[in-house]
């Protein structure tokens, strides 16, 4: 089961990844992408809808991952927007936290 959550969670970074920086592509590195992880086909599948063979997919495929996480580790947008979010949830959480008081209190919202 640990198997299948790495991969789900290494599934999800990637995705991630892709979001921020997938305008850094070119346009074959994104759509091998695309028909890997959002087709979810494999690499059989997908070398035939690219019309190149199961290793051509492979390698491709690597590359752009690697090429992801290289601009990840040089900008690190990706992480730092992370790290906002739960910020701002947690702040968000602490601010209505903070309205209930002050409505128990006899106070306006």
């Amino acid at each position: 089961m640990n198997d299948d959550n790495d991969i789900l969670k290494r599934r999800i970074y990637f995705n991630l990844l892709y979001d921020f920086y997938s305008p850094l592509l070119t346009a074959r590195q994104r759509k091998v992408y695309e028909t890997l992880c959002f087709s979810d086909l494999s690499l059989t599948e997908a070398a035939q809808v690219l019309g190149i063979s199961r290793q051509g997919v492979y390698i491709l495929a690597r590359h752009v991952m690697d090429k992801l996480e290289g601009i990840e580790r040089e900008l690190s947008f990706a992480v730092n927007t992370k790290k906002l979010e739960a910020r701002i949830k947690a702040l968000e959480a602490e601010n209505e936290e903070l309205r209930k008081e002050l409505r128990e209190k006899g106070g306006k919202d």
